[in-house]
């Protein structure tokens, strides 16, 4: 009776989530591109003046930082999104709860 729009619900959940860790990982994959740009040129030159050299770190440390903050609000957007749609899942008005 009411199964459809319950696994109609469960698999939307699903799909929302499995693109939601497809976009972190695509994002992962970037972070790591630039870092890799910005730190491997490190053990490269060894002429490079430590000024640069710190600049470099800390630019990649803070794209790390940027990643994580951005996954984080992108993570509780679409959480937040996925299991405010509908209500959740328990849509049929019981209730749960002990007692």
């Amino acid at each position: 009776m009411g199964s459809t729009p319950d696994v109609k619900d469960k698999l939307f959940t699903v799909f929302m989530i499995t693109i939601l860790l497809l976009i972190v990982w695509a994002m992962f994959l970037l972070v790591l591109y630039l870092m890799s740009v910005l730190v491997i040129p490190l053990s490269i030159s060894p002429h490079e003046p430590l000024v640069i050299s710190v600049y470099r770190i800390g630019a990649a440390l803070l794209i790390l930082a940027a990643w994580i903050v951005g996954w984080h609000r992108l993570a509780t957007f679409w959480l937040h999104r996925v299991l405010k749609r509908g209500g959740g899942h328990d849509t049929s008005g019981r209730d749960d709860s002990p007692g």
